[in-house]
């Protein structure tokens, strides 16, 4: 302390040179703390970049280019597939309202006949859906082409319902169209079950539309198989289908008790086999072997024989003119 009294002048800078050295290091330390952090990140940089160069796809100019001319071919692919889609389904024709009216109860007559013949039920009030058209008529002629078409793809599914063996249609329900929606609010279908079809759907970006049809069928596994994929088979029915909703249901729901079922499979009384009259005279022997009477059942079948009640939620799909162009809309950028 007396030297510091006795050396002021000095002990100032003496102290100022210790404050700048303690000061120029922190300094240090801080800048060789971020250029260590810099260092591996750049490190880390040119490590992937080193990486994305050596990948096959890496991102030059020429892989670029290259990726623009495959996706320009895939979009061309899709407006082909579009284009096709919209050849293969079937054209709406112009039908004035009165004449859809008049399609529809021939329809109806049809099926009708055509039920009886496959031995089909149909429920007494059947118009495939269209009930309040037996007596109105559509809102224009525009409307009028529209449901002239969906009765066209509603009368295919009943008809695929009959060759595939179904036995039962119990009931059949479908959405209603936009322009018969257009300008009043949605109101319940009759008969409509909760989860049943409301309204048409349309996919995303407008290149499709979903009608919807819900019908709760009576039959057998093998009708069930058929139909199924008689539904995906273009020879057999014409209009796009998408199977949405299938629930399947015994029409049994209990299995016979074991004292009926024992009864059931009670043997009948063996009959004595009664021994063939003798050959008329003169008439020459038969070498035939006759195979023995066959043997009386001794059980029944419990599972396997029973009817299903199966109810099916189909999506009748129609591609719309907009399909044609889809991929040239907004074709997906290369990505870097």
């Amino acid at each position: 302390m007396d030297w510091i009294r006795e050396n002021k002048s000095l002990a100032v800078i003496l102290g100022i040179i210790i404050a700048v050295s303690a000061a120029l290091g922190y300094l240090l330390f801080d800048a060789w703390s971020k250029y260590s952090a810099t260092k591996e990140n750049f490190l880390a940089v040119s490590s992937q970049v080193m990486t994305l160069k050596g990948a096959p796809l890496a991102p030059t100019e020429a892989n670029v280019q290259a990726k623009k001319a495959l996706v320009e071919e895939f979009a061309a692919t899709v407006n082909k597939l579009g284009a096709a889609l919209l050849i293969l389904q079937p054209q709406v024709q112009p039908i004035k309202d009165i004449e859809f009216q008049a399609k529809l109860k021939t329809k109806v007559a049809d099926v009708r006949k055509a039920a009886g013949t496959f031995k089909m039920f149909l429920p007494p009030d059947f118009a495939f859906g269209f009930d309040d058209y037996t007596t109105t008529l559509p809102k224009s002629e525009a409307a009028a082409a529209e449901l002239s078409g969906y009765l066209d793809a509603v009368d295919e599914l009943v008809k695929l319902f009959m060759n595939s063996g179904v036995e039962a249609l119990d009931s059949l329900e479908r959405s209603k169209l936009a322009v018969e929606t257009a300008g009043a609010a949605p109101q319940p279908q009759r008969n409509a079950r909760p989860g049943a079809a409301q309204g048409q759907v349309a996919a995303a970006g407008g290149v499709l539309e979903k009608r919807q049809v819900s019908v709760v069928l009576t039959l057998d596994q093998g009708s069930l198989q058929l139909l199924t994929g008689r539904l995906a088979n273009p020879s057999e029915m014409p209009h796009f289908t998408s199977l949405r909703l299938l629930r399947i249901e015994n029409q049994n729901q209990e299995g016979p008790i074991r004292v009926a079922a024992g009864s059931a499979a009670v043997a009948p009384p063996i009959e004595p086999v009664v021994a063939a009259p003798p050959a008329a005279a003169g008439a020459a022997p038969s070498d035939d072997i006759l195979p023995p009477p066959p043997a009386p059942p001794d059980s029944i079948p419990l599972i396997g024989q029973e009817k299903l009640k199966v109810r099916m939620e189909i999506d009748l799909v129609r591609f719309l003119d907009s399909a044609r162009g889809v991929a040239s809309q907004g074709a997906p950028a290369p990505q870097r």
